[in-house]
């Protein structure tokens, strides 16, 4: 994909959001963020997430961000298409597919993803998924999980793990990933504040030590997430992959 071309696809929907909460179009919430990450690779980036009602009890969360880096920028579509039986329970389906800039590197994942309220402003999910390379035919296979804290109206504090096993017969290794972060809305505005910071590192054969990444931005949100839960987090066990040059 060219690279002046995939950053304009992407931003497009982000900057209509505002528009598309207010076109009838089952829009119940969404949100922008902006970012800036420490690592020397990777610079800053944008996203957005949407939630969508399709029925009373169904709904569907599309995912677009896009990172610049040093190598060539990476942008990344993942969505989930719910069920919300009850309140403080949602599950549903995931896919994800991404596309790296000056290099021939797509891949893509689908899998399953759900989210339990545990308490009052605790909520817990899971994950798993497999993924494939169309571009080497690697494949690998992850889980995950995150907890999710309402500490108070304005401040949720996460943590996620997520752990990924590649084995092909050039690339042996378990890809880990944990995060934890904290994200504040400022008085009583759309807009908020979030920090994160990100440890990864790869076991086995090809094992790789551990990188730590701190990530900080703004973000605005509009409307509310599907069944008054956290977002679903649509993970990319490719990230440390393509940024320690190993694909």
């Amino acid at each position: 994909m060219r690279r002046s071309l995939l950053p304009a696809v992407l931003l497009f929907p982000v900057l209509s959001l505002p528009v598309l909460a207010d076109s009838g179009l089952g829009i119940i919430g969404g949100e922008l963020r902006l970012g800036f990450s420490n690592q020397e690779l990777e610079g800053g980036y944008v996203g957005a997430t949407v939630d969508v009602a399709i029925t009373e009890h169904h709904g569907a969360q599309f995912d677009l961000q896009y990172e610049e880096r040093a190598t060539g920028g990476v942008g990344r579509l993942g969505t989930v298409v719910y069920m919300t039986p009850r309140e403080g329970q949602k599950y549903g389906l995931s896919a994800m597919v991404a596309d790296k800039n000056d290099i021939s590197a797509t891949y893509g994942q689908v899998g399953a993803a759900a989210m339990f309220e545990v308490a009052q402003g605790f909520n817990i999910e899971l994950r798993g998924s497999i993924g494939v390379s169309t571009d080497n035919d690697m494949d690998w296979i992850t889980a995950g999980g995150g907890l999710h804290w309402q500490a108070t109206p304005g401040t949720r504090a996460y943590a996620h793990y997520d752990i990924t096993e590649f084995d092909e017969e050039t690339f042996d290794a378990v890809a880990h990933e944990a995060t934890l972060g904290v994200q504040s809305r400022l008085n009583n505005t759309p807009a908020s504040v979030f920090a994160e910071a990100s440890r990864d590192w790869l076991t086995g054969q090809d094992a790789a030590a551990g990188q730590n990444t701190f990530r900080a931005g703004v973000s605005l949100s509009l409307g509310h997430t599907g069944n008054n839960q956290p977002a679903f987090r649509v993970a990319d066990p490719m990230r440390q992959i393509l940024r320690r040059k190993l694909y």
